[in-house]
């Protein structure tokens, strides 16, 4: 049987060429003829193009004026762009021991007119390896013009349309199911490998996407950490974990941060989670229209400063969450520290923690979850327990 597929986008057409129009108004007011696209999230946002091809050199050219956008990638990727995205000009380069596609690209922008043009490129993303950097640098020498974009198409999607707050929610509500599984499931004797499987089965039979980049799943004296590490550890009838991780809908991502606690519960570990709670109950409330993202890292710092835990807090306590692919489920800029101009505006979403490791005790605490800033109180795109869960 003949199966035939249409293009199947993950918002409306004219919510994507909305999205279009509004880069190419911005390509313009800063004088630029051109900007060449590098970030997946981009791509996604952009055109609903969704794919892992990334990883290889792969750019789009959205020119300032409205001619079509053109998409150079490998064939692999072929039929995926013609039917996840917009785009319908679509150039392959092919895989060679002498293979250059940064000349395929400049070849591109020879046909579209742009010797000696101003050309955005975007740099800070993964997609955008150093040695393809160097690739077009060295290919188009001062053919053209090429400028730092200044994470453009990043701040045109820091706030979120109705659409895209639909998929957090959604997003949410498989997080806050898989946080009661992982606890429901937790017990002395099991790996902590065990419960990131609970994990990933929670939000993969839920509908989300396999995450971006690991779920961090500490135990025992790693639950310091602030990164994940390898190898299994069993768990102790006294013991603790710490546990982040994102939940991704549509490659929509939201986090939550917990702690699990076995056996007895100090009276200094407790201390860190009422601090903990308290820190971040004070800084949500700050997330409304016209807080500066400083003045909610400030929170942060003094919640933690006045309570004797100074050394462990860290030089940003959180960031915007939204579109991720691998390795990351971090959308920044912008990242929640000290004197950051950012300002909240409706729509934003944010990820908040407060990680507390002691080095000297041993003891850590961790509490986080994802916001939705609105009009006026924040919404909570994700939930938390009521009390420290403790497992005897």
């Amino acid at each position: 049987m003949a199966v035939t597929a249409g293009p199947s986008l993950p918002f409306s057409r004219d919510e994507h060429m909305q999205r279009q129009a509004r880069l190419r108004a911005a390509l313009r007011d800063r004088g630029a003829a051109a900007m060449l696209v590098f970030s997946q999230e981009s791509l996604f946002w952009l055109t609903g193009y969704d794919t892992g091809g990334f990883v290889f050199f792969q750019c789009a050219v959205v020119t300032a004026d409205d001619r079509p956008i053109v998409l150079l990638t490998r064939r692999p990727d072929l039929l995926q762009a013609r039917q996840t995205s917009t785009i319908e000009d679509i150039r392959i380069w092919w895989d060679a021991d002498d293979a250059n596609p940064a000349a395929d690209l400049k070849a591109i922008l020879d046909e579209l007119g742009l010797a000696g043009a101003r050309v955005a490129i975007e740099l800070n993303t993964h997609g955008l390896t150093g040695w393809n950097l160097w690739r077009c640098q060295t290919t188009f020498g001062d053919w053209c013009r090429l400028e730092d974009d200044n994470h453009l198409i990043r701040r045109l999607r820091v706030v979120k349309s109705p659409s895209e707050i639909d998929f957090m929610r959604e997003a949410g509500r498989i997080c806050d199911r898989s946080l009661d599984r992982v606890i429901a499931a937790a017990r002395p004797g099991m790996l902590d490998s065990e419960l990131k499987a609970v994990y990933l089965a929670s939000i993969l039979g839920d509908g989300a996407d396999m995450p971006p980049n690991a779920p961090l799943f500490n135990s025992g004296p790693r639950a310091v950490y602030g990164r994940g590490v390898a190898g299994p550890r069993r768990l102790e009838p006294q013991d603790q974990i710490l546990v982040e991780y994102p939940i991704p809908f549509h490659h929509y991502n939201v986090k939550t941060e917990w702690t699990i606690l076995f056996g007895q519960v100090s009276d200094q570990q407790r201390r860190m989670y009422d601090v903990g709670r308290e820190t971040l109950a004070r800084m949500t409330d700050l997330a409304r229209p016209g807080t500066t993202l400083g003045e909610i890292f400030d929170a942060y710092a003094e919640g933690l400063d006045s309570a004797g835990f100074r050394a462990a807090r860290y030089g940003a306590t959180g960031y915007s969450v939204g579109i991720s692919f691998a390795p990351t489920s971090m959308d920044v800029p912008p990242m929640i520290y000290s004197g950051c101009a950012t300002v909240c505006e409706p729509g934003m979403t944010l990820f908040y923690h407060v990680m507390n490791g002691d080095g000297g005790t041993g003891y850590a605490m961790g509490v986080g979850h994802t916001l939705l800033v609105t009009d006026g109180a924040p919404e909570l795109l994700t939930g938390l327990p009521e009390d420290l869960t403790v497992i005897t």
